[in-house]
Parts: C-alpha cells; structure tokens; sequence
C-alpha cells in the first residue's frame, strides 16, 4: 500500500462495503502474487480444490460449480493437465465429455499452495487477536452463505478450516482473465 497517498475519506471508511472491498483486494493481491510463483492463478487453486473434493469430475460440472465459463475452462484445464497436475480424459459413458481427476502432483501442488495460503491468511489478519479472527472468519462465512448459495451449510463438505482459504466468488471474463485467476 502506498503510504504517502494520504488518508481515505471518512465517509469512504464509514461504508462496510468499501472497507470489505479493500481489504478483499489487499488479500487477492497477495494470493495473485503467490498463486503467480507457482505459475497458476487463482481459478487452478479453484480447480484443483473442487477435484479434491469431489473428483473426479466433468469438465461442465466444474464450470457450472464454480462458474468459470466453458471456454476459459478449456484453457484452465489445459494448463493444470499440461503441467501434469490434473488428468483429462473422455469419459467412457458419454464420449463427448471429459472427466477431469487430480493427479498426485497436483494434489501435492494443491496442499503447497493451501500451506502457503494459510501464511497469507496470517499476515492479512494480523492485526486481530486469536477471538477477533475467529469471529471474523465466521462472520465472513455467514455473510458468504447468505449471497452465495453455494456455501450454505448443508452444500458441501463442513467449511475449509480457517488455513484454506477458498478464491472469491467473481466471474471471469472471457478474455483469458481465468487462466491469470
């Protein structure tokens, strides 16, 4: 952050939404940074965490469950299974579908990048004591459940813990953003 930028206005700091927006942007800056020395963006870490949980899978259904646009799918895919973390396959019951799994590799690169996240999550928060962050962290998940239906409880698996951070809610556009993440 640019210190000498002067102060934000108080009316700017008195709106909840724009302080949770900068502070979004502050974490997404550093997870992009991160994500870029392991040369993936913040759609591979979504990716690869959804075929943990649920793989192997199709490539459609992993589109429409993390709502990444089939073509800059196609390209996100291609670059997880051309650094051999995922395996991409036709699927033998419907030969026009493919069937995306998690390689070994690709399930060590995912708890690499899940340890390295959980630090960045630290940083982020430091500021707050071990009760403030717990709050926060479930404040966070309750607000996330509330316009997201796809983190109510009951959806998934029980909640990541607060070291596995899940990579926003925003969609990709369609101009090769989602490969960048």
């Amino acid at each position: 952050m640019d210190e000498t930028a002067g102060p934000l206005p108080p009316r700017l700091l008195g709106i909840t939404t724009f302080v949770l927006a900068q502070v979004g942007r502050a974490g997404r800056a550093r997870m992009g940074r991160m994500m870029d020395e392991h040369g993936l963006g913040l759609w591979h870490f979504a990716v690869l965490s959804a075929l943990d949980d649920a793989a192997p899978a199709s490539q459609r259904d992993l589109g429409v469950r993390l709502r990444i646009d089939p073509s800059d799918l196609v390209e996100v895919v291609g670059r997880l299974e051309g650094a051999g973390l995922v395996r991409r396959e036709r699927d033998p019951a419907d030969r026009r579908r493919y069937v995306v799994e998690l390689t070994a590799e690709g399930r060590a690169e995912l708890d690499e990048v899940t340890r390295r996240a959980a630090g960045l999550d630290a940083e982020l928060l430091a500021p707050l004591t071990p009760d403030d962050r717990a709050a926060f962290e479930r404040i966070a998940r309750v607000l996330l459940a509330h316009h997201d239906p796809r983190a109510r409880p009951g959806r998934a698996k029980a909640p990541a813990p607060p070291s596995a951070p899940g990579p926003g809610d925003g969609r990709p556009s369609r101009t090769g953003r989602a490969a960048r993440g």
